[in-house]
């Protein structure tokens, strides 16, 4: 009797989900939305840098730069999904990847403060840039958490923690257009804020990803 009650509690609380293991929609969606929500935010909050679109012809460096950034946009976010899906293995062993592509984006920068891949320049610098970038990740921070509290998540830090560099990634990559390209500033203001955004959702991911509910009994007591 007491197996055949922890087995009821177990699967008490169990519901249907629909397209059980698939992020390939949730994660189109999420970055369909957080990409328009974040581009409407960037220009009202301000103008782009004078030709920083046209800049993309004319320096492949920074284009190919852009370029590894979005990939890592995308990256951050499908991971962020799929970390909420039980796997064989370790969580941190699928994260090598991303983490190689996260360096690589760094990279850029690093290099920069002795060969930037775009010329340094103060045109376009936003005041306020560091908060922006952080106050327009919030939202799709939530949306990105909303997805992945459907999934399974057993590791929440980590889900939240990707959550919030997902969000926090997409106005730092915006930022290579709308604020100053000095690679230092860059490190420091534009991408720094990605990593406290990742912070906020390891700090925030546990509750936010608590799916647990009371299991309805039919007795008082517990049986384990």
């Amino acid at each position: 009797m007491n197996r055949d009650n922890l087995i009821q509690d177990l699967v008490a609380d169990l519901q249907p989900v629909k397209r059980a293991g698939r992020i390939g929609l949730p994660a189109g969606v999420w970055l369909l939305a957080a990409g328009v929500y974040t581009t409407i935010m960037i220009f009202v909050s301000g103008p782009l840098r004078d030709d920083a679109i046209h800049h993309l012809l004319d320096y492949p460096w920074f284009a190919a730069e852009t370029a590894v950034a979005i990939a890592c946009v995308c990256s951050i976010a499908i991971m962020a999904l799929r970390s909420a899906i039980p796997s064989g293995t370790p969580i941190f062993k699928r994260l090598v990847p991303l983490l190689l592509l996260s360096a690589l984006w760094t990279s850029f920068y690093v290099v920069g403060l002795w060969e930037p891949a775009h010329p340094v320049s103060m045109d376009g610098n936003r005041a306020h840039c560091v908060l922006q970038t952080l106050s327009f990740s919030l939202p799709s921070m939530a949306l990105l958490l909303y997805y992945a509290r459907r999934q399974l998540p057993l590791w929440p830090r980590v889900t939240g923690a990707l959550a919030g560099a997902a969000a926090g990634a997409i106005p730092a990559a915006w930022m290579q257009f709308a604020c100053m390209y000095v690679p230092i500033h860059i490190l420091s203001e534009h991408l720094a804020p990605v990593l406290l955004m990742a912070a906020v959702g390891a700090v925030i991911g546990p509750f936010a990803l608590n799916t647990r509910q009371n299991v309805p009994r039919s007795r008082n007591e517990s049986v384990h």
